[in-house]
């Protein structure tokens, strides 16, 4: 045994993001809003200091999927992948992972979708 450290970094997270969106494929969801909830899990590139500045702002990710809650998009992956891209976009993360769920969208159960995305 080495006693060697395997950093993964640290992740900032939004959980439970409650949005009604305007969202869905069927002609009884196009005039109606339908709730999301948002889970968004954002793995920094570098450890940060003690400034905001080198972190990421989660007001920043909560303000994309407000606004990507009043665009229309038909289906739950599109937002899913249209956020974690998004996100991945500002710069100081290496690693998104986006879950979105449609509460209402199953009778039984709770549809979702999953998106990671990772820096290139």
């Amino acid at each position: 045994m080495t006693g060697a450290v395997h950093d993964e970094g640290i992740e900032v997270r939004v959980h439970d993001l409650r949005l009604a969106a305007r969202i869905g494929a069927h002609a009884h969801e196009m005039d109606r809003r339908q709730m999301l909830r948002v889970m968004v899990s954002l793995r920094l590139k570098r450890a940060p200091t003690d400034q905001l500045s080198a972190t990421i702002d989660y007001e920043g990710v909560v303000a994309l999927a407000e606004a990507l809650a009043n665009e229309h998009i038909v289906l739950i992956e599109t937002f899913c992948a249209r956020l974690a891209g998004g996100c991945l976009a500002a710069g100081s993360v290496d690693r998104v992972e986006v879950i979105v769920e449609k509460p209402g969208a199953l009778v039984n159960g709770v549809a979702s979708a999953r998106a990671v995305y990772r820096a290139g």
